[in-house]
């Protein structure tokens, strides 16, 4: 067996343990991916507020409040669908405290366009998305959770709603969960490119079984973003946000 140098043993260490950014073009759409294994799921985290109980609003505010926190921002992304406020759609639970209750009405827009789920991370038992009516029964006891619609997937079968064929084309973002490994993909189709960037739900669809998930949700549409990283004085776009997930260094 050969032995490595200490000094690249340690860069291999590294490279190995890091977050993943990634692009990815698969079936003529453009993507953007974060990748979060298992081990590094302790510090993924979801914001709507801030220490006096205000909204953040955008980026920028999130990135006050987790420099009030005294950490940096690996990546960050917009959460589900909200409301004036703003304000999440449904439920809304960040540092294991219940911000927003489970929403289980009817009413228009993608939000309710049932069956809709709620993504959730229980630090025991791990990462999971199931449909909101299924949430009630569940034992565990996320330290967050955001509730969005509609459901991509759930155990590998579509939104009965999404067809193959639908000319209804617009950046999406969504969030899924490997059943195998229990690693948490976001992922954002392209915001520049108006063509690859631009999918159906049924693409979405076939971007998560291509990743190994059997769950998937949708978060939000043309206005989803990520960041990767950003230096203290960065200027984000104006774009409005309720919750935002964040993943620390």
């Amino acid at each position: 067996m050969r032995v490595l140098p200490p000094l690249l043993l340690l860069v291999l260490t590294l490279l190995s343990s890091r977050v993943s950014a990634e692009t990815l073009e698969f079936e003529g759409a453009l993507y953007h991916l974060q990748r979060i294994p298992r081990p590094r799921q302790s510090k993924l985290h979801l914001r709507w507020l801030d220490d006096a109980g205000k909204p953040l609003s955008n980026f920028g505010g999130l990135q006050q409040q987790i420099r009030r926190e005294g950490g940096e921002i690996a990546f960050a992304t917009n959460a589900g669908i909200y409301e004036h406020g703003p304000k999440p759609c449904g439920l809304t639970i960040s540092d294991a405290k219940t911000l927003v209750s489970l929403n289980l009405r009817d009413d228009y827009g993608n939000f309710y366009l049932k069956p809709n789920g709620v993504f959730y991370l229980d630090d025991a038992t791990g990462p999971g998305i199931v449909e909101s009516k299924e949430y009630q029964s569940l034992t565990v006891r996320p330290r967050l959770a955001n509730q969005s619609g509609p459901l991509i997937l759930r155990k590998g079968v579509p939104h009965p709603a999404f067809r193959e064929d639908s000319p209804n084309k617009k950046q999406r973002s969504a969030v899924g969960v490997v059943k195998a490994t229990q690693e948490v993909i976001f992922v954002m189709s392209d915001r520049e490119d108006r063509v690859k960037g631009r999918v159906t739900f049924y693409q979405l669809v076939k971007l998560f079984r291509h990743l190994g998930c059997e769950d998937a949700l949708f978060l939000d549409g043309d206005i989803s973003e990520m960041i990767f990283s950003p230096a203290p004085n960065t200027e984000f776009s104006p774009n409005t946000f309720a919750a935002m997930f964040v993943l620390l260094k």
